[in-house]
């Protein structure tokens, strides 16, 4: 079992990106962990099963390396997996930095 964490903006189809949600359901489909870390009020408000799709939402109140490490501390998985921006070339948020802070495997969304 995988655990992928999924930056929102410039990310997730439902605000600019190229991931679709259905694409993230499958990932859940096949037995991985799928959750936000990044815009996930977008996600809430936009897609009205959010809740069968995703395990967590986050992060609140924290950065994002900060809510990957706290992932990877109490959830036990054979790979952790950060899908998002690359700061400036992709998108505006670092997500790249965040996964290489927090030890995760980094994939760029496109």
């Amino acid at each position: 079992m995988k655990i992928y964490a999924f930056d929102v903006d410039d990310t997730l189809d439902i605000s600019g990106g190229p991931v679709s949600i259905a694409s993230v359901g499958t990932l859940r489909e096949q037995g991985h962990i799928v959750g936000l870390n990044g815009n996930w009020a977008a996600v809430v408000q936009t897609v009205s099963v959010w809740h069968r799709i995703f395990s967590f939402i986050g992060p609140m109140e924290m950065s994002k390396d900060t809510f990957l490490n706290q992932l990877r501390a109490y959830i036990c998985a054979d790979d952790y997996i950060m899908v998002g921006n690359i700061k400036g070339v992709s998108g505006a948020s670092d997500d790249q930095g965040a996964a290489d802070l927090a030890g995760w495997r980094f994939i760029k969304e496109s």
